[in-house]
């Protein structure tokens, strides 16, 4: 089908993480729920961990962050349809995605009738700024929050304080420390975490593995592995059936 919509960023995430060497490793520690923030990684410094917590939301449903950044919201026991959304917090087209989208998305996930997965990602270049540095900046931060609650709360933050364009500089490290304040993410712990993009490296290489999975844009979406097309993602309800068709 035809690729995805959204921003491409002038094809600079493929120039930066397929043609610039990047060799960064995420080391995923899943049997001990523990990330640690690797000091060495661009952008960060300082040791330290985020330990994974499952947090319950609304009908029984859980919100279970993964060692790569991503999180999965569903009823326990629920295994498909597997509905992935890729996704990149200075992308205009994704604020709209999220408006439109996110509160079907919660809707099927509470009632079980879906396994939702978020994937924050990088989709712009290094040279495409200051939108590359925005959503790096904020995906990081993210990665940062522990609790799958409070990740879903601070996910629903950022979309609400998107930079208005993808010239428009935001997200800076006190805007998304304030954005945190409401949730009570305000420990040291968290504060150093956003202040030194302790997961920007991460983030890159997380990105990079999308990118050569197929992702081409954001925001994406995959139902039960296949990619949607854009007319099935112009709508809720077109997006529902979408979902609905692949149980």
């Amino acid at each position: 089908g035809p690729p995805p919509p959204g921003r491409r960023g002038g094809g600079g995430l493929l120039v930066a993480l397929l043609g610039g060497g990047l060799v960064l490793v995420l080391i995923l520690v899943a049997a001990v729920v523990l990330v640690m923030r690797n000091g060495d990684d661009e952008g960060g410094g300082g040791g330290g961990d985020v330990r994974l917590t499952v947090g319950k939301i609304a009908g029984g449903a859980e919100a279970r962050p993964l060692a790569d950044g991503s999180l999965v919201m569903a009823r326990p026991g629920v295994t498909a349809p597997v509905v992935d959304i890729y996704e990149d917090f200075a992308c205009p087209p994704c604020g709209g995605f999220d408006s439109k989208h996110d509160p079907m998305l919660k809707q099927i996930a509470v009632a079980g009738d879906a396994k939702v997965v978020f994937h924050p990602m990088l989709i712009f270049g290094e040279a495409t700024q200051p939108a590359h540095d925005n959503s790096l900046r904020a995906a990081a931060a993210l990665r940062c929050v522990g609790d799958g609650a409070h990740w879903l709360s601070y996910q629903d933050a950022l979309y609400a304080h998107q930079p208005a364009s993808e010239t428009s500089t935001g997200y800076t490290t006190d805007e998304l420390l304030r954005y945190a304040e409401p949730l009570g993410l305000t420990g040291d712990d968290f504060t150093s975490c956003v202040e030194d993009q302790s997961f920007a490296g991460s983030v890159k290489t997380v990105s990079q593995g999308y990118v050569s999975s197929g992702i081409q844009g954001t925001p994406s979406v995959r139902v039960n592995g296949r990619t949607l097309d854009s007319s099935d993602i112009q709508t809720s309800s077109a997006l529902r059936r979408a979902i609905e068709a692949a149980s």
